[in-house]
């Protein structure tokens, strides 16, 4: 199996990659979930996605856990 690279990556790969890390997030040494960074990095990568169910897709995760 091949090594995920972010540089060469499809659209639709780096919403799979993402979308995980937002709805189940790593805590921090205190306890914290972490799930702002990746909303806040998810929200970022939106406006450069071309695949247009890649865009959704990412687009309702971001509004189910955005406060």
């Amino acid at each position: 199996m091949e090594e995920f690279n972010p540089m060469k990556a499809t659209d639709m790969e780096l919403v799979l990659a993402l979308i995980p890390h937002i709805e189940e997030p790593c805590e921090d040494l205190q306890g914290n979930n972490v799930r702002h960074v990746y909303l806040n990095e998810a929200k970022k990568l939106l406006p450069q996605l071309k695949n247009p169910f890649a865009k959704e897709m990412l687009a309702e995760t971001i509004k189910k856990y955005e406060q």
